[in-house]
């Protein structure tokens, strides 16, 4: 969670990324007449850019605490983000994340609790 709070600066850029992609593919077609495979090779690269910002806005709206962001507002956050993912991008970014204090650090696995997850099925139903 630590390096993923750090990421929220992504947001708009990758927003602004596709929006370049697209735009200038959509330029070339308009007004500069290139051929259709120009222009998907230009508007292709914009994809992955959607990708890492719907990835970093979904990890973040689910695992924002309570106390930032209520229950409804979560799931009201999480279908605009997945409908309007590249436009929705800097607005989450500029309502929730600039508004709201760093996501807090996990707390360190304390030692039984690795050692409970190591353990295979078998092993813990041999217990049983």
């Amino acid at each position: 969670m630590r390096g993923m709070s750090g990421l929220s600066w992504l947001l708009p850029i990758s927003s602004i990324g596709f929006l370049a992609f697209v735009g200038t593919a959509v330029y070339g077609a308009v007004w500069l007449d290139w051929p259709a495979w120009l222009l998907m090779a230009i508007a292709l690269p914009g994809i992955p850019f959607v990708w890492l910002g719907l990835m970093l806005a979904l990890m973040d709206v689910t695992r924002r605490p309570d106390e930032h962001v209520s229950d409804e507002a979560r799931m009201l956050w999480t279908a605009v983000i997945c409908i309007l993912n590249v436009f929705a991008f800097p607005i989450y970014w500029a309502v929730v994340i600039r508004n709201s204090p760093p996501l807090p650090e996990p707390p360190p696995k304390s030692q039984a609790a690795q050692e409970s997850t190591d353990e295979s099925p078998e092993a813990s139903q041999s217990q049983l």
